[in-house]
């Protein structure tokens, strides 16, 4: 049991290793301070999905109907 342990903290390791070293050689190609915030993103994609289910909410009710005149 405590073999299996140490092979799977080498494997990590080696993986870590591995990704930081391309993180390092790639860095400057790839820009990063340039890329978008991802916690715009995520929330413009949240304010676009609400847009989506509210026009398709609005779209089934009736004109009429007293929620939709006293709400919109």
């Amino acid at each position: 049991m405590v073999t299996t342990e140490i092979e799977i903290k080498d494997d990590m390791h080696i993986l870590a290793d591995f990704m930081y070293s391309m993180i390092l050689k790639y860095s400057d190609k790839v820009d990063l301070d340039s890329l978008p915030d991802p916690e715009v993103l995520f929330l413009m994609q949240d304010i676009r999905k609400f847009i989506k289910l509210s026009a398709e909410k609005r779209k089934e009710k009736d004109l009429f109907d007293i929620e939709y005149v006293l709400f919109t």
